[in-house]
C-alpha cells in the first residue's frame, strides 16, 4: 500500500513536469469552478424570470375603507371611515384598543377588491432577515452525503459543470422534498453511532477482534460515504494481519445496523456490522501484494481513524453558534408577535417561523453524529488504506440479500422510522396550520393549505422511499438468481421516477409557498378563505377583537409548544453528541498513549 501511495505521488510529479501542461495553462482562467459558478448564476436568473407576475392593484386598507363608507352611518358617531381601518396611519399595539370587524362576502370582494397587494419593503425584509435567512443557513449546514458523479457527456470539463450544478441542488432538493426520510436518517444516525461506539470500549478490547473494532470505527466515522456489497477489506490489510497473527474475519456478511437515505432514494449502509458467517466455507480472496512490514498497514488504519476523529467538524463553530443565533431571532419573532397581538401579518409570520422548525431538528441532529466530516475528507483519510471495491465478489451475498428482502422485521422498523421522521414534519406543519387557520379570516386559506399540502406530499414521498428501497433489494436479489433474466428491474425504475417527481413537486411546495408569502401573492381576498361560495365572509380589518383574542389563545401558545418540543429534541441530540464525542476522545487518548 505504501508502494502504491509512492507511485501515485510520483505520477502526480510527472504530470506537473509535463511540458504540455504549460501550453494549456490558460485553462486556469476558465476553470471548471468558474464555469460552474457562471452556470449557476445563469440558471438562477432563468428560474427567476419564469416566476409568475401578479396584478398589484389591491390594498387591504383601502378596501376596508371602501366597505366602511358604504355603512358610514354606523361609525359616524365614533370614528371616520379612514380611522376605522387605519388608512395611512400606524396602528398602536401598545394599548388595549380594538377596531370594529369589517366583513364582506366574497362576491363583493371580487367586484371591489380584486388583485393582489404586494409586500412593501418592510413587509418582506423583516421576515427575510428575521427567520427565513437563518433557516436557510441551518439548511446549508445539513450534510447531504456522498453524491456520486454522473457521466453526461464525453467531455470531462462539461461533466464537471453539470455535476457541479446537479449535486448541491439534488442534495437539498431531496431534503426539502423528502423531509421525513432526511429527519429519520439524521436521528437514526445519532442513535446508531451511540450504540456502535458504546461497544468500542478501550478498557475491554478483548470483546471484539482488532479487525472488528476497526471496521466499526471506519463505518461510523465514514458514514457519509456510499458503501456497496462489494466493499471489503483491502488485501494488503488482511495480509498484514495474517503476518501479525491477528484473527481475521474473511467471510462476513454486511448487516445494516444504521441506514440513511441517499440522494437516489435507496438505503445506504451507514453502519456496517461485520459478523462471522459460519454457514459457508471461506471463499478464495484475491492474492494480496507482498507486504514488507505487517505493522505498516495497521499503523495506516489507526492513523486514518485518528485523522477522522481529530479533523471532525467542530460542533461549537459548526452548528451550535448558528443555532444560538437562530434562538435569538426566534425570540425576536416571539416578541414581535406578543407586542403586536391582533396583527394578521405578524401572526402569519409566526406561522411560517413555526413551519420551518423541523429544519432546526435536522440541522442539529445532522451535525451530532460521529461522521460529521466532508465525504471527500473521509475518503482521503481512509480510502485505499482500509477498504477496496473488489471486481469479483468472493462473498456469497445472495443469501444476505434474500434474507433482507424477506426480513419483515427490518422493513417494519424501517417504516416505523419513516413514520417518526414524518411525525416531526407533521407536528411543525400542524402547529403552523393552527396559527394560520385561526388568523382572521378564520378557516382554510392559502397559507394553511400550503402547510397541509406539504404534509401530504411528505407522507407520500416517505412511503415511496420505502417502496423504492424494497424494490431495489428485490431487483438485486432477482439479478443474482441464475433463473431470472437480468433486465427485469422496470418496477424499480418506474417507482424511482415517481419518487423523484414527488420530491421535486414537494420541494416546490415549500419554496414557492415561501416566495408567495414573502412577495405578497397570498395577500388577496380569495386567499383569505379558499371556497367556491360567493357568500363566504372575508375579514378586512386588523386588530379586531377576534384577532386579539386568537393571538393570546392560539398563536402564541401554539408557537410556545412547537418550539418547546423542537428544542427538547435538539437538546436530546446534543446529549447524544456529548456521549459520542467522549467515546471518540477516549479512543484517541488511548491510541496516543499506546504509541
Amino acid at each position: 500500500m505504501a508502494d502504491q501511495a509512492k507511485s501515485g505521488t510520483n505520477s502526480r510529479i510527472e504530470l506537473v513536469d509535463d511540458p504540455n501542461i504549460k501550453r494549456r495553462s490558460f485553462g486556469r482562467t476558465f476553470s471548471p469552478n468558474s464555469l460552474v459558478l457562471l452556470a449557476r448564476l445563469v440558471s438562477s436568473s432563468v428560474i427567476a424570470g419564469f416566476l409568475p407576475t401578479v396584478n398589484s392593484t389591491f390594498s387591504v386598507v383601502r378596501c376596508c375603507t371602501l366597505a366602511v363608507r358604504e355603512e358610514f352611518h354606523t361609525y359616524i358617531d365614533k370614528l371616520y371611515p379612514w380611522e376605522v381601518c387605519n388608512f395611512n396611519t400606524e396602528i398602536d399595539y401598545g394599548n388595549n384598543e380594538t377596531f370594529p370587524s369589517i366583513v364582506r362576502n366574497l362576491a363583493w370582494a371580487k367586484i371591489n377588491c380584486s388583485g393582489t397587494q404586494l409586500s412593501s419593503l418592510k413587509q418582506w425584509l423583516i421576515p427575510l432577515s428575521t427567520y427565513i435567512s437563518p433557516y436557510i443557513g441551518i439548511l446549508l449546514l445539513c450534510p447531504v452525503g456522498d453524491i456520486s458523479d454522473h457521466e453526461f457527456t464525453k467531455r470531462k470539463h462539461l461533466d464537471n459543470v453539470l455535476n457541479g450544478l446537479r449535486k448541491p441542488r439534488q442534495g437539498y432538493m431531496s431534503i426539502l422534498g423528502d423531509p421525513a426520510s432526511a429527519t429519520f436518517g439524521a436521528l437514526h444516525e445519532v442513535w446508531s453511532d451511540a450504540r456502535t461506539l458504546r461497544r468500542l470500549t478501550p478498557e475491554n478490547p478483548e470483546k471484539l477482534s482488532w479487525q472488528h473494532q476497526r471496521a466499526l470505527w471506519i463505518t461510523t466515522l465514514a458514514g457519509d460515504i456510499q458503501f456497496s456489497v462489494q466493499t471489503s477489506w483491502d488485501p494488503n490489510v488482511t495480509a498484514a494481519l495474517d503476518a501479525s497473527g491477528e484473527p481475521l474475519l474473511r467471510d462476513c456478511s454486511f448487516k445494516n445496523s444504521g441506514k440513511e437515505r441517499d440522494t437516489m432514494g435507496i438505503i445506504t449502509h451507514q453502519a456496517v456490522d461485520m459478523t462471522l458467517n459460519k454457514d459457508k466455507e471461506p471463499s478464495p480472496a484475491p492474492q494480496p501484494s507482498p507486504v514488507n512490514d505487517a505493522s505498516t498497514e495497521v499503523d495506516n488504519i489507526n492513523k486514518a481513524i485518528e485523522i477522522m476523529i481529530i479533523a471532525r467538524k467542530g460542533f461549537v463553530g459548526g452548528i451550535l453558534i448558528p443555532v444560538l443565533l437562530m434562538l435569538a431571532v426566534t425570540a425576536a419573532t416571539f416578541y414581535d408577535a406578543y407586542s403586536k397581538r391582533g396583527d394578521k401579518d405578524t401572526g402569519l409570520a409566526l406561522a411560517y417561523c413555526v413551519w420551518y422548525s423541523w429544519i432546526l431538528v435536522l440541522g442539529v441532529a445532522g451535525n451530532c453524529y460521529a461522521s460529521s466530516l466532508n465525504a471527500e475528507v473521509a475518503k482521503r483519510a481512509s480510502d485505499k488504506r482500509t477498504w477496496a471495491e473488489l471486481p469479483n465478489d468472493h462473498w456469497n451475498h445472495r443469501s444476505a440479500i434474500e434474507g433482507l428482502k424477506s426480513d419483515w422485521r427490518f422493513w417494519f422498523r424501517f417504516c416505523g422510522g419513516q413514520f417518526i421522521g414524518f411525525c416531526c414534519i407533521a407536528f411543525s406543519s400542524a402547529c403552523a396550520t393552527a396559527i394560520a387557520w385561526t388568523t382572521p379570516t378564520v378557516g382554510l386559506g392559502c397559507r394553511s393549505f400550503n402547510f397541509i399540502l406539504y404534509v401530504v406530499f411528505s407522507f407520500v414521498t416517505a412511503c415511496m422511499h420505502v417502496l423504492c428501497s424494497w424494490l431495489l433489494v428485490r431487483s438485486k436479489a432477482r439479478q443474482q438468481s441464475p433463473d431470472v433474466p437480468k433486465n427485469r428491474n422496470i418496477p424499480f425504475l418506474v417507482a424511482r421516477c415517481i419518487y423523484w417527481l414527488l420530491v421535486f413537486v414537494n420541494s416546490l411546495v415549500i419554496v414557492l409557498g415561501t416566495l408567495f408569502h414573502l412577495v405578497g401573492v397570498f395577500r388577496t381576498c380569495w386567499c383569505e378563505r379558499l371556497t367556491w361560495s360567493d357568500s363566504t365572509l372575508i375579514e378586512l380589518n386588523s386588530k379586531t377583537p377576534q384577532a386579539v383574542d386568537n393571538a393570546g389563545r392560539y398563536w402564541l401558545s401554539t408557537a410556545y409548544i412547537a418550539f418547546g418540543v423542537v428544542w427538547l429534541a435538539c437538546l436530546t441530540a446534543i446529549a447524544f453528541r456529548g456521549f459520542i464525542v467522549q467515546k471518540m476522545d477516549n479512543w484517541a487518548e488511548a491510541a496516543s498513549g499506546y504509541r
